[in-house]
């Protein structure tokens, strides 16, 4: 029988939460408090910027309207009026929102103190850093790699972009290169989940851990011919050996010991002639810092969960003692991301001299062109080298390493290699000032959700002042030790006067860093320059 009904207990909850007595001042208490509540943060970060004689950037959405209807008025139809109205809104919408939270005075005050105490007392991470045991860090695009589903699977690609499957672009890239009688050879290299996963999620793995689609990966590539490395067994096998880890505790990277024996692996593959002795080993040095992963919790205090980490270095060297340096005239270019930096760019803070380009080089006794930009793996070196294949005279192999991961999240865009031409008659380095319009810039990340302290961004200038050239694009800092510039604060539509000068005559100094560049046109334009001053918009 079902359970009987007290109702005078209903009856009695009734009467008394139906009669329940709040007064007028209360109400008007609490409602005042829920206001205050919500209102709190906006109106301080309002006084904030009013008392710094900053224009508020609260209002920035009304710049919105005037942008959709620029970009409703250059359209033909009227449904590809509304499409572009629309996009522009929404690409707007979310730059509003991007910058309000990466300006938010609660942001940069409280975040940092808040994941200290996060981390140390419950051992939680953020949106793209995971803890993992003995001090051990992951960076979770990594993790998701190992963890995810397969890369190739046709339910993952068909609604993403058709740049997201990898295979066409490294097919057209392999054929470009084959009609100039190059010879291709991928290195796909292993990201920290795959060799030292046992730091995250027991137990100690025999066997690499891989994406399911890798294994499908490799076999497509030697259906179409395409020359790869795969470094996964040998680095696991290293471990093995050594008793040692294959990456740094608190960085995305690998160790200096298992990117020599990478380079070791590569250099079997490429032909050796001659036995002239040109590069050694310096003597070893000791480097000790913060990995990238500490940099991306952004702790108020790191160095109290963190210690600085150690690892020693081998800079090659020439006979007479000089740093090695990238060679033009090569027969070989290596063409690579942070894993190729890592330990020779300055930036990255492990060290010079002692990177894959420096030690395939050892290893192979041969010089060595290089182009590496960080994060730049699937695209950006690609791209790079598609706006000079000049830079191709003279090659026989191009060996293209980028990060495992990148198979899963990167912008695989099939980029064609022209056709090398004369160098053109370029504006003079002596040209220093450009006036124009803003018809498109790319946002630098939010500080903390990439393994890269700074970045550069690009911005598409047009209707520039004073004739030749009428548009071109404009690299300028986007993003400096974990702190955005103030380009975030330039949006399409703002005039703006810049100094300048051609990116060729600085790429040498700059074109290593992290690069965000426009897709679609606009990554065509042939003039490029470099601000090393962010402009203001002329209001």
């Amino acid at each position: 029988m079902p359970p009987k009904i007290d109702n005078s207990r209903e009856e009695a909850a009734d009467r008394e939460v139906g009669f329940t007595a709040i007064s007028s001042s209360l109400k008007r208490a609490v409602v005042l408090v829920f206001l205050l509540t919500l209102l709190s943060v906006p109106l301080i970060q309002i006084g904030i910027e009013s008392s710094a004689r900053e224009w508020p950037r609260c209002f920035d959405i009304v710049r919105a309207l005037p942008n959709a209807a620029k970009a409703f008025a250059e359209s033909s139809s009227m449904a590809s009026r509304i499409s572009a109205a629309n996009e522009s809104l929404k690409k707007d919408f979310k730059n509003y929102e991007k910058t309000l939270e990466e300006e938010s005075f609660l942001m940069r005050n409280a975040l940092p103190a808040v994941q200290y105490l996060t981390l140390r007392f419950f051992g939680l991470g953020n949106e793209k850093v995971y803890p993992g045991r003995e001090g051990w860090l992951f960076y979770r695009p990594d993790v998701d790699y190992v963890a995810g589903p397969g890369f190739l699977d046709p339910a993952e690609l068909r609604p993403r972009p058709k740049s997201a499957n990898p295979l066409p672009a490294l097919v057209r890239f392999r054929d470009d290169l084959a009609a100039r009688g190059i010879r291709l050879v991928l290195l796909p290299v292993p990201i920290k989940p795959v060799i030292d996963p046992e730091y995250l999620s027991y137990p100690i793995p025999h066997v690499p851990l891989q994406n399911p689609s890798f294994g499908n990966f490799l076999t497509q590539l030697q259906k179409n011919g395409i020359e790869f490395v795969d470094a996964s067994q040998a680095m696991l096998d290293s471990k093995q050996s050594s008793g040692r880890p294959q990456f740094l505790k608190t960085d995305s990277h690998w160790t200096p010991s298992a990117m020599e024996c990478v380079a070791r692996q590569i250099a079997q593959k490429i032909p050796v002639t001659g036995t002239s002795k040109k590069w050694t080993r310096g003597e070893p040095r000791e480097i000790r810092n913060h990995g990238d992963l500490v940099a991306m919790l952004r702790l108020s205090d790191p160095v109290a969960l963190y210690p600085l980490e150690e690892a020693t270095i081998s800079p090659v060297v020439g006979p007479d003692g000089t740093a090695w340096t990238p060679d033009p005239s090569a027969e070989i270019m290596l063409l690579g991301d942070s894993f190729t930096n890592i330990y020779s760019l300055n930036d990255l803070g492990w060290g010079t001299g002692s990177g894959l380009a420096e030690h395939l080089s050892l290893a192979l006794q041969k010089p060595l062109d290089r182009i590496a930009i960080n994060a730049g793996g699937a695209t950006t070196t690609r791209q790079t080298l598609a706006r000079s294949p000049e830079r191709l005279e003279g090659k026989k192999i191009v060996i293209y390493e980028f990060a495992m991961r990148d198979l899963a999240v990167g912008d695989w865009k099939v980029l064609p290699l022209p056709e090398a031409k004369p160098v053109a008659v370029k504006p003079s380095p002596s040209r220093t000032g450009l006036v124009g319009t803003i018809k498109d810039i790319t946002r630098a990340p939010k500080p903390g959700t990439v393994p890269y302290k700074d970045l550069i961004v690009c911005i598409h200038l047009t209707d520039i002042e004073g004739g030749s050239p009428a548009e071109a694009l404009v690299f300028l800092h986007g993003m400096k030790n974990n702190i955005p510039t103030s380009a975030s604060e330039l949006n399409p539509g703002d005039k703006i006067h810049l100094q300048s000068v051609p990116w060729s005559t600085v790429e040498e100094k700059y074109g290593a860093i992290n690069r965000k560049e426009l897709s679609g046109p606009a990554a065509e334009l042939e003039d490029i320059f470099w601000s090393e001053e962010i402009p203001e918009a002329e209001r």
